[in-house]
């Protein structure tokens, strides 16, 4: 009797051991190395497909990761729009390829030149150890596109603006709160806080619930990076952005607060041109779908030049 009642008391210390191997450390390892390595997405869509004039083309970022781009020819050069240079900046989960995908034609129609291009750790881009840094990081890839499209002589320097959607156009806040060195900022779906971001994200990313699994995975990952999600919050930073601001966000939004869009708007400074636009029955980045979002931001664009 004594040997079955420690056989089940050493069965039963195992269990938890194990339960709490799996609970404290396997799945928040599982989930960490989810949120930092996304898999690339395999490319699917070249300009050519689309019939679009373009150079394939590598800009180099100030710590030395040499990111993939394609600069894509106006479609029209004697068009005004021609003198506009706009550059296109993905998600976290994204890649230039989706971005040619959703957003080229729209844009290309318009007759931009536009640069595509793969961020580190996505895409053709190389990747890091750190991994994704939802934007500390990757604010570096945004200095070099703008220095990149900059050096070109065809590019007129007063005319250079960026479109984002998610953690592109979150970067870009931080980009242009730190530089505010381009003419206008379009910036579809960011959030707002990185703390309340990541509470939202964690369980659709990952699949694992945010009590205990993320919270302690989250952990993990702060540790990892030597910064909080806290800190990554564009409606903190854009108290010192002056450059004009499109702000837009679905009201169906359900990965990414659409309240984000209100926390932005009013955290930039009262004489900064600013206008947002809530698209209602529009879920996560697919405000793209409305029928007059290109000439939306078309006509915000063409007010300023």
């Amino acid at each position: 009797m004594r040997k079955r009642l420690k056989i089940s008391l050493l069965f039963s210390i195992i269990l938890v051991l194990l339960g709490s191997l799996t609970v404290f450390v396997i799945i928040p390892v599982i989930g960490k190395n989810k949120l930092l390595h996304l898999p690339h997405k395999e490319q699917y869509l070249f300009p050519h497909d689309v019939a679009m004039i373009y150079e394939n083309v590598t800009i180099t970022t100030s710590d030395g990761l040499e990111l993939k781009g394609w600069y894509v020819d106006p479609k029209n050069s004697s068009l005004p729009n021609s003198n506009i240079t706009l550059i296109v900046l993905h998600g976290v989960a994204h890649s230039k390829a989706r971005m040619l995908d959703y957003y080229g034609e729209g844009f290309y129609n318009l007759g931009y030149r536009i640069l595509f291009f793969d961020s580190r750790n996505r895409g053709e881009s190389p990747d890091t150890e750190l991994g994704i840094t939802w934007g500390i990081d990757e604010v570096k890839d945004v200095k070099a596109a703008v220095d990149f499209v900059r050096a070109q002589p065809e590019v007129n320097d007063s005319q250079v603006v960026l479109f984002g959607i998610s953690q592109g156009a979150a970067t870009m806040l931080f980009y242009t709160a730190h530089y505010n060195d381009v003419s206008a900022i379009i910036a579809d779906s960011s959030w707002s806080y990185g703390d309340t971001m990541i509470k939202q994200a964690f369980p659709i990313w990952t699949g694992f619930p945010w009590r205990v699994f993320g919270q302690i995975t989250i952990a993990k990952m702060e540790n990892h990076f030597g910064f909080t999600f806290a800190d990554i919050s564009p409606a903190v930073n854009a108290t010192t952005i002056t450059t004009p601001c499109y702000i837009i966000h679905g009201l169906d939004d359900f990965e990414i607060n659409p309240d984000s869009l209100d926390d932005i708007i009013e955290a930039l400074p009262e004489n900064t041109t600013k206008l947002y636009w809530e698209v209602p029955n529009r879920a996560h980045v697919e405000s793209y779908l409305e029928p007059n979002y290109f000439t939306n931001i078309a006509d915000f664009i063409s007010d300023l030049f």
